[in-house]
């Protein structure tokens, strides 16, 4: 009896053996994904600026005897490629902007016939610029005696002029406030800039008429909210809202909760919010602006 139990013991562990050998010999193998590593790609986990060039290559490698039949990228779960192969390797090289998300997940999905997955995933985390923020700024229109019609944002301020003050000051001056109310431009609150080329607002010697400096300042009136400004805290939407090809010289008919994109002269972006709008000659506009840092 004894021995017979030292047999069936043989056996069953013969048996775990056997079982142990048979899981390990079913498990799947699955493709593989790499990165392209030559200079220029993107081969791990990063960071970039707004507008940078992301530039991947994506290797695909069968398990030998299943092909390859699906590859899919993802962008922070958003689908932007499912394509159908049928293939033992594959190479795919592309490239994309980064866009003003603080973090971008993609993910590469390698699928062969035999139903087998496999996934890489890179983060691109976004290296913003920093900005300055003014929650109010109060400017006044031409004829207003209290209040400063002109505006600087050098040395990383926003400093406000007096016309005869800014006249000693005019290679800093990039925005002033003014009144229009004529036969083409009636009862509109508007901003411009020295090198706009806006004459006959201003009075006296020490009009912009005059400046030998003229900095030029670009208004695009974007489709921001006010929430949405008040919400931004790097440089990354401020850069993507300013489209150059339709910005203006001057922003007109202003009304609170506008958002202008604007490029000064140094090549600083930035946004200003319309808060409060008071309009006539001696009128005051009240505005909130965030600008890149110098």
């Amino acid at each position: 009896m004894k021995r017979l139990a030292i047999f069936c013991g043989m056996i069953l562990m013969a048996g775990v053996i056997f079982s142990g050998c048979t899981k390990e010999e079913d498990e799947p193998v699955l493709p593989a994904i790499a990165f392209n590593q030559q200079e220029g790609f993107i081969t791990g986990s990063t960071s970039a600026a707004f507008g940078d060039t992301l530039r991947f290559g994506i290797i695909l490698q069968g398990n030998g005897s299943d092909n390859i039949v699906k590859f899919e990228i993802r962008v922070n779960n958003q689908q932007l490629l499912d394509s159908t192969i049928n293939t033992q390797s594959f190479v795919f090289n592309f490239y994309s902007i980064k866009t003003i998300a603080d973090s971008e997940v993609w993910s590469f999905t390698a699928t062969d016939i035999a139903g087998n997955k496999k996934e890489e995933s890179i983060t691109i985390t976004g290296q913003f610029g920093e900005i300055n923020s003014y929650t109010t700024i109060l400017m006044g229109a031409q004829d207003n005696v209290d209040t400063e019609s002109f505006l600087s944002f050098s040395d990383n301020a926003a400093t406000k002029y007096f016309q005869a003050a800014a006249f000693q000051n005019q290679e800093k001056i990039d925005i002033f406030c003014f009144y229009e109310n004529t036969a083409t431009h009636q009862n509109m609150m508007s901003l411009g800039s020295p090198g706009s080329n806006i004459t006959g607002i201003f009075e006296g010697a020490s009009s912009p008429d005059n400046y030998t400096t003229k900095n030029l300042t670009r208004f695009y009136k974007t489709g921001l909210t006010a929430a949405q400004f008040d919400a931004i805290a790097n440089d990354a939407v401020i850069l993507d809202a300013y489209n150059a090809d339709d910005a203006r010289k001057k922003a007109s008919v202003l009304a609170a909760g506008d958002v202008y994109a604007i490029k000064i002269q140094s090549g600083l972006y930035g946004l200003i919010k319309v808060i409060e709008v008071n309009g006539n000659e001696t009128g005051t506009l009240e505005i909130a602006v965030k600008i890149q840092k110098q």
